[in-house]
């Protein structure tokens, strides 16, 4: 009888002595090893974007097509992998540049860690960037202001 209790013993301890030895550490995963974090960045990051459409949320949740400044339609957004973009002029000179992070289980964009966009759509040719909130547009042929509570830009390739 005291061999079999020993025995027992002896493969309790060898079964706890396992399962805390295959315990996940609490460590997360490092981003090049998650699947989705890693297509996210390859699709951000693997040529510069072009800004194509721009739309403005009204308060009962349509959308409404505004037209793009020149100013916008010539310049290309590069990001790249070490956490940097940098938007160019049609001439080649940085018009602006900063950090960004993808953050929010990879579905958002933080650009200079204050402005964060949602990516509504991310793939090989298109990316639509989303932002909540209520942003002022004047009208430049009408010199008027009106309050929109989102906005929305399409990017492609």
């Amino acid at each position: 009888m005291k061999t079999i209790a020993k025995m027992c013993y002896a493969v309790i301890c060898i079964i706890t002595i396992s399962l805390t030895a295959c315990k996940k550490s609490a460590q997360p995963q490092p981003f090049d090893n998650d699947p989705r974090a890693t297509q996210t960045l390859k699709y951000l990051t693997q040529s510069s974007w072009k800004e194509t459409e721009l739309e403005y949320q009204q308060q009962d949740g349509t959308w409404i097509e505004k037209p793009l400044p020149a100013s916008v339609t010539s310049v290309s957004n590069v990001f790249s992998t070490n956490g940097t973009y940098v938007i160019y002029n049609s001439d080649g000179s940085v018009q602006s540049s900063g950090t960004y992070d993808i953050i929010g289980d990879n579905t958002q964009l933080a650009l200079n860690k204050s402005i964060t966009y949602d990516f509504s759509i991310l793939n090989d040719t298109s990316m639509q960037l989303t932002l909540v909130g209520q942003i002022p547009y004047t009208d430049p042929a009408t010199n008027i202001t009106y309050t929109y509570f989102g906005i929305r830009q399409t990017f492609v390739h």
